[in-house]
């Protein structure tokens, strides 16, 4: 016969979420990759939108894919409490993904623009080329 040790009973540990703990060391992890992005944020921030709220508390950014770029605390949000902080990172979020995803129809403009002027001097010397072929007198 097989029995299997009796297990002692120990009382369900929920752990409380601490809210400001993360936050700050969310605002750790930002302030090291924007170090580290450093050497390209001209690219970054070519293809991104940064808003800050309306209070001024929190700067973010995304790009025109509308993923979040950074994250940037300013000195009013030391007034709030780490959730208004949350709730503020979240809604300035969808304000900036909202816009940097309308700027994608600008950007992709500007460069089929681009191409299509590149494509029109590449013709108009062509022709130019094929004239003086044509006549070489001139």
């Amino acid at each position: 016969m097989s029995e299997t040790p009796e297990q002692p009973e120990q009382p369900e540990q929920s752990e409380e979420f601490d809210l400001a703990a993360f936050m700050a060391d969310f605002e750790k992890r930002m302030s090291s990759l924007r170090g580290e992005a450093m050497p390209v944020r001209h690219l970054v921030d070519a293809t991104s939108v940064r808003i800050v709220s309306e209070g001024g508390e929190v700067a973010v950014t995304a790009n025109i894919a509308g993923a979040l770029v950074d994250v940037e605390f300013l000195p009013a949000a030391a007034s709030l409490t780490p959730v208004e902080q949350a709730a503020l990172v979240i809604e300035t979020y969808e304000t900036a993904a909202d816009a940097a995803r309308d700027r994608t129809h600008d950007i992709v403009a500007g460069f089929v623009n681009q191409s299509a002027r590149t494509r029109e001097l590449a013709r108009r010397l062509i022709e130019e080329a094929r004239e003086r072929q044509a006549d070489p007198g001139q």
